[in-house]
């Protein structure tokens, strides 16, 4: 899982802040704005270089142990630099007590005393129900969680072509982050058409202010309420065994990645919620056609290279040339089966975090188009010319990356003598799908089960979050459970630098009890910082994340399908099975039984008759993953049309940093 903004060191300059006191401005130097650290608030480390070096800077105990990591090997020029630090390192905060800041450059090392107060203030998992105020939309919610009680405090700024302007400040007692603006009510304002900035503080009871969270949304005109449409209904089938999950609203904290961005809003604590619309034949009839755009777009052309301007040369059976089809399990299974070609530049300690930059052209002074992450991810052999060699992938841009091209295919040169052949370990294989947003595992030839996930999620402000397509081997010695604020995730299994896969996250309730009522209702949609989030419910078969964990080996493969513009679902055929409970049950599955609810034998029906009278308010199965509805797949089908672009987002921020789609 990658953590960023609020929660890791970020290197920026810093125009205006009064100079630091280093010992000698040309001796290698450290220092911070507060000598009293407050894990959870940015402060500003600054640094002093009296030459060109590469910089890691640590915090330390007196005795030498390493409590946390400031900044990681950061290839600096000479002079003096500064860089916001939370106090945290991987989601860990720094323990409190007496510390030193510590420097090394080459084989220089400086250092200064520094002391780690108590956890600050913070709000986290901050989402939006919408960015913009309209017709279709008349009311945003802003939802997030607080780190403890406190005050917050909400300002609201219009903002105009030359200034903003403040319109209203508020401050109220509060547990949890929960605001509903209108365009008639915003913080006792009326809004008119424009772009606004909310900025929200969280306040303890010691009056320290936590970092502010800021929120930009727009009001269009005119805005009228629509007519409601449609009836909410709440899952009321028993889960049984599933208690630890039970708790009350008030009692739930709900938990996100702490980092100030636009998620997904949470369900309400302790249940499953899902819009429902009676459907007349017409409706139907529509979401049908939406399928029907599959006609004449041949869905054997995406590839994991499709697009690359050397597709078609390799003719072998592999990641790169299979086209992405989880239905021909030979295929797949020999795919997941066959050696990888990966880099390795030689480094002993950490070395699936090392990068490799893909340069323009075959010389180290070359313009980057991307990078590659070592010794996990598989890269795809062009051609070698005596040192260099041109290899294509997707890009494993994070937000500290040399080279910010997000999840781009690329293509570009690396040193030959970086490129090994590596076999993976065939117990098993697993393919990560992000347009079904479905976890395949293969064993012995075959497909073995199907898991719900969750992939990463951009937003404006994060391009890094798309979780990076491609082939990939997993790493054992495993990292196990770590906590990030107050989500807690389990058994995560690292295959790319920062991305893991691991279960679904929870966080305590105030009995000690697990509570998944956050991220869990958003299985098998994108949700997540960039890792793969896996559910945790078993099976028929007894699969989830805990029995990948438990059958989890070194360099078993996990291949990453990118959802190519053009490509769609297939929707299943009208005779599949498909099962209920006749006995007042209210989703369906794709089994005659379930875990779900133990001992109960469903009764059959088929796919093509889920839109019936009698199957047309049940939900899906969180825990068999049935198929989506044929509405639910022509939805995402529209998304997906050849021609248009399901992440704008990406697409421009990729723009932002040179790289174009064209």
């Amino acid at each position: 899982m990658r953590r960023f903004l609020v929660f890791c060191a970020v290197l920026v300059l810093l125009a205006g802040m009064a100079a630091f006191a280093f010992a000698e401005a040309s001796a290698l130097g450290v220092s911070a704005r507060d000598r009293t650290i407050r894990p959870g608030k940015s402060t500003v480390i600054g640094f002093t270089l009296p030459q060109a070096a590469n910089v890691r800077i640590t915090l330390e105990s007196a005795e030498g142990e390493l409590l946390s990591v400031v900044a990681d090997s950061i290839d600096s020029a000479a002079g003096t630099f500064y860089l916001w630090w939370n106090g945290t390192y991987n989601g860990i905060f720094a323990p409190e007590g007496d510390a030193l800041l510590v420097i090394r450059a080459g084989d220089e090392t400086a250092s200064c005393p520094v002391t780690v107060g108590p956890i600050a203030p913070f709000i986290t998992s901050v989402a939006l129900s919408t960015s913009v105020i309209d017709e279709n939309t008349p009311a945003l919610t802003v939802t997030g969680v607080f780190s403890e009680s406190g005050t917050l405090g909400a300002s609201l700024a219009l903002i105009t072509e030359n200034e903003e302007f403040t319109i209203a400040e508020t401050e109220s007692p509060a547990d949890t982050l929960s605001l509903t603006l209108t365009r008639g009510s915003a913080l006792g304002e009326t809004l008119a058409a424009g772009a606004y900035r909310l900025t929200l503080t969280l306040t303890d009871a010691s009056g320290d202010v936590s970092d502010p969270v800021e929120i930009p949304f727009s009001v269009a005109d005119p805005v009228t309420l629509p007519e409601a449409s449609g009836e909410l209904l709440t899952e009321e089938e028993a889960l049984p065994g599933d208690a630890e999950d039970t708790v009350p609203a008030d009692e739930a904290p709900p938990a996100e990645e702490p980092a100030p961005e636009v998620a997904e809003t949470p369900a309400p604590a302790g249940e499953v919620v899902e819009e429902h619309v009676e459907l007349e034949d017409e409706t139907v009839g529509d979401a049908m056609s939406g399928v029907a755009l599959l006609d004449g777009n041949d869905q054997r052309q995406y590839t994991p290279s499709w697009g690359s301007p050397y597709a078609g040369q390799d003719t072998t059976l592999n990641y790169w040339t299979l086209p992405m089809d989880i239905t021909d399990e030979a295929a797949v299974w020999q795919m997941l089966t066959e050696p990888i070609t990966v880099l390795d530049t030689g480094a002993k300690k950490n070395a699936e975090r090392v990068q490799v930059t893909l340069r323009k052209e075959p010389y180290d002074e070359s313009d980057g188009v991307g990078v590659a992450t070592c010794i996990t991810q598989s890269v795809h052999v062009i051609r070698t010319e005596g040192d260099w060699t041109l290899i294509e992938c997707y890009s494993a841009s994070f937000h500290d990356s040399k080279v910010k091209n997000w999840n781009a295919l690329v293509q570009g040169w690396v040193p030959t003598k970086y490129l090994k052949k590596v076999n993976p370990d065939t117990s098993m294989g697993l393919v990560v799908d992000k347009l079904t947003q479905r976890l395949y595992i293969f064993r012995d030839g075959h497909l073995f089960d199907t898991l719900l996930i969750s992939t990463g999620k951009v937003n404006a402000k994060q391009p890094y979050n798309e979780t990076r397509s491609g082939e990939f081997l997993m790493v054992v010695p495993a990292v196990g459970g770590f906590q990030d604020g107050s989500m807690i995730c389990s058994m995560a299994i690292r295959f790319d630098g920062g991305d893991l896969l691991h279960e679904v996250p929870h966080s305590l309730a105030k009995d000690g009890s697990k509570y998944y009522g956050t991220f869990e209702p958003s299985l098998g949609t994108k949700a997540s910082h960039g890792c793969i989030r896996v559910q945790r419910h078993p099976t028929p078969k007894g699969v989830n994340m805990s029995w990948i964990w438990k059958n989890k080996k070194n360099r078993v493969k996990i291949v990453i399908w990118e959802d190519w513009q053009g490509r769609q679902i297939i929707p299943p055929a009208d005779d599949t099975p498909l099962y209920y409970n006749a006995k007042g049950g209210k989703m369906y599955h794709s089994c005659e039984t379930c875990n779900s609810a133990k001992g109960k034998k469903f009764t059959a029906f088929t796919y093509g008759e889920l839109e019936d009278e009698a199957y047309r308010k049940l939900t899906r199965c969180p825990w068999c993953s049935p198929p989506l509805r044929l509405k639910d797949i022509a939805e995402i089908n529209k998304q997906y049309l050849p021609g248009g672009d399901h992440e704008p987002l990406l697409t421009e921020a990729r723009a932002k940093q040179g790289f174009s789609e064209e």
